[in-house]
Order: structure tokens, then C-alpha cells, then sequence
């Protein structure tokens, strides 16, 4: 019985373990680098990080900005809600996001939920 009670245990402690790294990996994703981006990632959570290369606001308050971390460059569309919460996002240098990928018109960009998904570097 003894011996039956350890295997149980060191099952539930492994199936443990594995939830533990995939929930961790769901809800904090490691840096990828733009460059290994692609139409597989669509719908996906990312964490990049990289430098700002462009910025536009749009009339609503919505703004898209382009990250280069050297290996390619992504679009960034943050939100009007998001935008909103953090006000000297349009004076960033370098910033590190957390989002989904999605595809708008032809173009991947990713999607920060919620605005402590993007962190300013610089």
C-alpha cells in the first residue's frame, strides 16, 4: 500500500509540473524574435521586444507602432483603451510586448490586451 501511495504521489507531482511550465508559458511566453514570425503564429500569445521604428496614431486614439529587434520588424496595434493608459507610449525608443498575433490586411501584428502587456524599455 506504502508503495502504491509513493507512485500516485510522484504522478500527481509530475502531471503537476507540466501544468505548471505550460500555464507558465501561456500566460508569460518566452521572447521570440520577429524574424521567426510567421502566419503560423496567428492567434498565439508572443512576447518581443524591440526598437520602435515607426509610430502612428490614428483619429480614435489607436496607434500602430513597428518593432525591430534585428531580425525583422512586427506591428504593434495598441488599442485606443490601452493607448490611453499609458500616454508616453508615442516618445518609446524600445519596448518589450506581450500579445496576439493576428493578420490585417496581409500584415502581421500583434495585439497587447491589456496595457501591462507593453513595457517601455526607453
Amino acid at each position: 500500500m506504502t508503495d502504491r501511495l509513493i507512485y500516485v504521489a510522484l504522478a500527481v507531482s509530475v502531471v503537476g509540473l507540466l501544468m505548471l511550465t505550460y500555464v507558465s508559458m501561456v500566460f508569460d511566453p518566452p521572447v521570440a524574435s520577429i524574424g521567426s514570425i510567421g502566419t503560423s503564429s496567428v492567434g498565439k500569445s508572443l512576447h518581443v521586444a524591440g526598437n520602435v521604428s515607426s509610430f502612428y496614431e490614428f483619429k480614435g486614439g489607436s496607434q500602430t507602432l513597428v518593432l525591430d529587434d534585428g531580425t525583422g520588424k512586427i506591428d504593434v496595434y495598441v488599442d485606443y483603451s490601452i493607448a490611453k493608459a499609458i500616454p508616453s507610449l508615442s516618445k518609446a525608443n524600445k519596448l518589450d510586448v506581450v500579445g496576439v498575433v493576428d493578420e490585417y490586411n496581409g500584415v502581421l501584428e500583434i495585439k497587447p490586451g491589456n496595457p501591462d502587456q507593453v513595457r517601455i524599455l526607453s
